[in-house]
């Protein structure tokens, strides 16, 4: 509690561990050691989630029971509040999708998968490597762990600059907003957004 309680120290660590999976995680996809990056993909996913979900979200009960890392204590359990009260509903963790030559999946799975090195993980990582076109962006991928780090990074310094949890929670909902919210309403009238749920004080 003393490490991880105060929130601008909490996401200070998460940012520190966010950078090093950055620059970790991108070599491996640079060098082509798929198994190695695949299987690392739902870290950074459960860094940013339950940081978010730590700060917003917990009560004081939960977050000891986060702290202490005792079962239940993933992903899964924590997303789809994050996702409401942050993403606005946009998240497509949960959501699912056609896969790219067949059936249909849905992100989490597929990051739980590779988390537990699962032979589905081995059979991905297989065809990846047997069809360079299917290979993910570096540049992409490094982008999206990028915006992780800058958005970390923007928490921790509203945070030792004084300012309250919900004042912190309003700018990370801003951060996620896609670029259609912010265009003229003459530009965007088809492409409104969906309301974000009321924010209460955590």
């Amino acid at each position: 509690i003393q490490e991880f309680g105060p929130p601008a120290r909490m996401v200070t660590w998460a940012l520190a561990a966010m950078t090093e999976l950055r620059e970790s995680i991108c070599r491996d996809l640079a060098e082509n050691k798929v198994l190695a990056w695949y299987t690392r993909l739902r870290q950074p996913e459960e860094i940013y989630v339950t940081v978010l979900y730590a700060l917003f979200v917990a009560n004081e009960k939960e977050l000891h029971h986060i702290l202490s890392g005792e079962r239940p204590n993933g992903l899964s359990q924590r997303y789809d509040q994050v996702n409401e009260l942050v993403l606005c509903g946009r998240g497509l963790l949960q959501v699912s999708q056609s896969g790219a030559s067949s059936g249909i999946f849905k992100p989490i799975d597929m990051l739980h998968a590779g988390a537990h090195a699962s032979f589905p993980a081995f059979m991905t990582c297989m065809a990846i490597a047997r069809e360079p076109s299917a290979r993910p962006s570096l540049d992409v991928y490094a982008k999206h762990l990028g915006t992780y780090c800058t958005y970390l990074n923007y928490m921790r310094e509203m945070f030792e600059g004084g300012k309250a949890k919900e004042h912190v929670l309003a700018g990370v909902v801003s951060l996620h907003k896609p670029a259609s919210h912010w265009q003229k309403p003459s530009v965007a009238l088809e492409s409104k957004p969906a309301p974000c749920p009321e924010q209460t004080k955590p």
